[in-house]
């Protein structure tokens, strides 16, 4: 093997080995696959090697994962971030659209899926099905079919591929959510004593919680009866706080919150954040609801302005160094506000404003970059 099929190859290793606890004392095989990708990622994408040279930083001289230069999200917006020609990329992942235009949706390209999928499996697997139990998994959003672009509905899709039983479907389509159908497959569920899983984005739930109550239904569906969202409400529905959610997903289908499980992604990530609440209560060891850091990853909260990593306790803009983005950049700057607890870390909105001011300069600098050297 050549030197990146040897780092993919060791990259996959410590993916298939599992989740667990992050040792702190023992950061060694994560700093050494980070600056080795590093170097890699600095070598053969070009814009990315002068965005760090503008910052005076080489593989020579940076030392430990944590001096890795982070790119924002948001330039995914303005130019492909690869190590390769992106009309190689088995897939192509983009954020959700806007009213600018698909050409300011961040675009993540895929070199190789299964790598991607090599992160997705285990992760979801830990943390949604730690009894390792196939269901039938009902789907409150696209068929990666109808929305072929979107790194979640492929996601999802592979969680119904690997955990789902011959009774999943999906239930949301162009046409709209099918909450009468999904009501039906709920009946069936509690008649038959079989536990389901529930998967979707937190809008198409809302949607649902709101059917129910016009059409006056809620069950108690069986014991080991799960749920997963993600997203926000994304202005399509009424805004609801997190716990009032969770009460709601109690109290209209019985399904308790430590058995509803919160994903936190991004186009531009190639892992995923899952809360810790399902597999704590398989274990039975209860600990506060947040996000848990997989060992493939680790996450940073920074100072806003400055980017200064800060202390444990203090609030600041969530950074992610991700090994699953071999092909793409190792290390992504977000706007997204958080601090850190435990194992992982609790995200606590958007940032706005002034707050985002650190990350419009960076996006700044990398457009510099190309544009000095053409690229």
């Amino acid at each position: 093997m050549n030197e990146i099929e040897t780092l993919d190859f060791e990259i996959r290793a410590l993916m298939k080995a599992g989740v667990r606890p992050i040792d702190p004392d023992d950061d060694s095989l994560f700093n050494d696959l980070a600056l080795r990708t590093f170097r890699y990622q600095w070598q053969h994408n070009l814009v990315y090697q002068r965005y760090c040279e503008r910052r005076m930083l080489s593989p020579e001289r940076v030392k430990h994962w944590s001096e890795i230069p982070a790119v924002p999200t948001t330039a995914f917006k303005h130019l492909p971030l690869t190590t390769f020609p992106p009309e190689e990329a088995q897939a192509i992942y983009r954020t959700s659209g806007t009213t600018q235009g698909s050409e300011q949706r961040g675009t993540h390209y895929i070199r190789d899926r299964s790598l991607y999928e090599a992160s997705l499996r285990p992760n979801l697997a830990y943390h949604l099905f730690p009894d390792a139990k196939r269901l039938p998994i009902y789907v409150l959003f696209w068929h990666p079919n109808e929305l072929a672009q979107s790194s979640l509905a492929h996601m999802i899709s592979d969680a119904v591929e690997q955990h789902g039983t011959a009774e999943s479907r999906y239930v949301f389509s162009a046409a709209g959510l099918d909450s009468a159908s999904l009501a039906e497959s709920l009946d069936a569920a509690v008649a038959n004593n079989t536990p389901v899983c529930l998967m979707g984005v937190m809008y198409t739930f809302v949607y649902f919680l709101d059917w129910c109550a016009e059409h006056g239904k809620r069950w108690q569906l069986p014991k080991g009866s799960r749920l997963m969202d993600t997203g926000g409400s994304k202005g399509k529905v009424r805004e609801i706080a997190r716990n009032d959610l969770y009460a709601l997903y109690s109290e209209v289908l019985g399904i308790p919150s430590t058995m509803c499980v919160n994903e936190y992604g991004m186009t531009e990530l190639g892992s995923q954040f899952y809360d810790c609440s399902l597999h704590s209560a398989y274990l039975r060891e209860w600990q506060p609801r947040h996000k848990v850091i997989v060992p493939w990853v680790r996450t940073q909260i920074v100072d806003p302005t400055t980017f200064v990593p800060l202390p444990a306790g203090q609030t600041g803009l969530l950074r992610h160094l991700d090994l699953a983005n071999l092909y793409s950049v190792l290390a992504l700057q977000t706007e997204d506000l958080g601090v850190v607890v435990a194992d992982g870390f609790e995200v606590l909105g958007r940032a706005s404003g002034a707050e985002l001011r650190g990350c419009s300069l960076a996006v700044e600098d990398v457009l510099a970059a190309r544009r000095n050297g053409n690229g």
